[in-house]
């Protein structure tokens, strides 16, 4: 087939792709829809939205008096595949803190630790040198852990033993919606932020269930589970929970503090807002852009394919865009993905594991359906053998992709393009 190239005009567009950006041309005889992030306009400055709200916490008293009541802190806040404003926040509430004993735990969850570049520029910023050592690394697997008996779901809950030298905690985080806990936020900071493997392992098990959707909190098992682990974690340690929601910008959008659990109800209403746009209808090319962090390693860039599967007609091709320079992922999740000779035997072992869940699985089960019907192809750095291994069709360039999507299925079509498709989740109308 003779490419759009050789005659049809084009719509020209610039996507993110390895922490530059690719201009890539859509021929315009394509419906072409194009959804991202919604910028908020705010004539508040971001450390003012920040003041603000620990002044005037959702059902707590102020981060003044919360400071003043208690003698100990343990500050929990994000790692690098987070893209939170940590320093932001720092920078207002360190004056509290001053004269107060605390720490900082970096809640890496079951992800790899930071690097200690991660930890200069990307969690504390301006910060590094006045607080280093002040922080404690999270190891899932390494990290000494205390019992805390288990959940009515029957989670063992074992969470890094260190939360025991402190009297109160300050989480630190952002929101955007999640493709099985509902959304990020609240709650995460501490489960799975500085939980046990297991712990983690038996949680994300839920993410099996139909109910563990995009966008939903309630009725969510996997997050009335985490829920309910930390009410029992808190009952000895009070809170006060800061979180961030940040626009297409990067501009934090709004703030929410105090009751960890509350705030992240109201700040989820303001992420669907901003990153859950309504779209008429599936389209045929779906170019699903995971933006920086997300698009360091497939564990995380996958939630690119996860957020807009849904919007993939039948028969249609889903482009995700992710650089991957940390390649799959871990080992675990590495295996999962290349184990299988056929789409038909990874759907096989995917059945096989829900008998008995391994962490990482939650990302795979949802793939041979998808291909049962569709496509899916990646534009990465990683190697072809590896992309082949995991059955899929990989690039080493957006307009590639497209070229080749546009030969495939012609130019009078339906193409979705959907920047920052890690936190992104376009809805059908």
């Amino acid at each position: 087939m003779a490419s759009f190239r050789d005659g049809d005009s084009a719509l020209r567009m610039k996507v993110e792709y390895s922490g530059s950006e690719e201009e890539i041309e859509i021929p315009d005889t394509c419906n072409v829809n194009v959804v991202k992030p919604k910028s908020v306009e705010t004539s508040k400055s971001e450390s003012t939205m920040i003041r603000d709200a620990l002044s005037d916490p959702i059902e707590s008293v102020s981060f003044e008096e919360f400071t003043e009541n208690h003698e100990s802190f343990l500050v929990i806040v994000n790692d690098h595949a987070r893209r939170t404003p940590t320093p932001v926040v720092l920078k207002e509430i360190l004056p509290f803190l001053q004269d107060q004993e605390f720490k900082i735990i970096i809640a890496s969850g079951t992800h790899a630790r930071p690097s200690e570049e991660d930890i200069r520029e990307l969690i504390l910023g301006e910060f590094y040198d006045e607080l280093r050592n002040s922080v404690i690394l999270h190891s899932a697997k390494e990290s000494e852990m205390f019992e805390l008996g288990e959940s009515s779901r029957g989670t063992p809950l074992r969470f890094n033993a260190i939360v025991n030298d402190f009297e109160a905690f300050i989480p630190i985080n952002s929101i955007e919606p999640h493709y099985f806990a509902g959304f990020t936020g609240g709650r995460k900071s501490l489960f799975p932020g500085i939980a046990e493997y297991g712990t983690v392992e038996a949680n994300h098990s839920m993410a099996l269930l139909e109910e563990a959707q995009l966008l939903r909190l309630e009725g969510n098992p996997l997050h009335e589970d985490m829920e309910e682990a930390v009410r029992m974690l808190l009952e000895e340690h009070p809170t006060f929970a800061i979180n961030i929601v940040q626009d297409g910008a990067g501009k934090v959008a709004r703030v929410v503090a105090g009751d960890i659990f509350k705030q992240l109800y109201v700040g989820a209403e303001t992420a669907r807002e901003i990153y859950a746009p309504e779209i008429d209808r599936p389209a045929e090319i779906v170019l699903s852009v995971v933006h920086s962090p997300l698009d360091q390693d497939l564990y995380q860039g996958a939630k690119g394919f996860e957020n807009t599967r849904m919007a993939v007609k039948d028969g249609g091709i889903l482009i995700l865009v992710a650089a991957c320079p940390g390649g799959i992922g871990s080992e675990d999740y590495e295996r999962m993905m290349t184990s299988a000779e056929s789409v038909e035997e990874m759907y096989q072992k995917f059945l096989e594991v829900k008998e008995d869940y391994e962490l990482g699985w939650h990302k795979v089960g949802s793939i041979p359906p998808f291909l049962d019907k569709n496509d899916l192809w990646i534009v990465t750095e990683m190697p072809e053998e590896k992309v082949c291994s995991m059955h899929m069709k990989g690039f080493d360039s957006v307009q590639a992709a497209i070229d080749a999507a546009i030969d495939k299925l012609g130019t009078d079509i339906d193409v979705l393009v959907v920047h920052d498709s890690g936190n992104v989740s376009p809805v059908s109308k």
